[in-house]
């Protein structure tokens, strides 16, 4: 009995987690989030630079410190940025946001659009969208 009880709890925490919304940077606002177990690299960004089909972006940067991934389009106008895949990614993602969007604004570019990526009630990574080509730009943070 003691093991249905445990399984039960289990099962209802488990389901209270992913049924709770991540909590998101206020750039997004309005915008609909990108589920992060149905993205691949093809949709919906068409990434191109940088991206495995089997975990997403893959070139490591290190900005103000903090690590995190990411990949581009074509064009690079579009930068997915992916935090840690683990217990604090909404925490190390938000901050990984914030500092990119930094970057972003110091060097001059406009973003257009911030799209969330998030699954299970954790945020993933974004999707940030720039009037110009950006993602060139990652090329100084890159760490091995």
């Amino acid at each position: 009995m003691k093991i249905l009880t445990t399984i039960a709890l289990i099962a209802t925490v488990l389901s209270g987690c992913s049924s709770a919304p991540a909590i998101r940077v206020s750039d997004t606002e309005g915008v609909d989030s990108v589920s992060a177990i149905g993205m691949s690299c093809t949709k919906p960004f068409a990434l191109t630079q940088d991206c495995s089909r089997w975990s997403g972006p893959t070139k490591k940067i290190s900005v103000g410190g903090q690590e995190v991934k990411v990949a581009g389009n074509e064009e690079g106008t579009i930068t997915v940025l992916f935090g840690e895949n683990n217990s604090k990614a909404t925490q190390t993602t938000n901050l990984g946001f914030d500092l990119l969007k930094r970057e972003l604004i110091t060097k001059g570019f406009n973003i257009v659009k911030v799209t969330p990526i998030e699954s299970a009630g954790l945020m993933f990574g974004y999707a940030i969208e720039t009037t110009e080509p950006n993602y060139q730009l990652w090329d100084e943070f890159s760490i091995k």
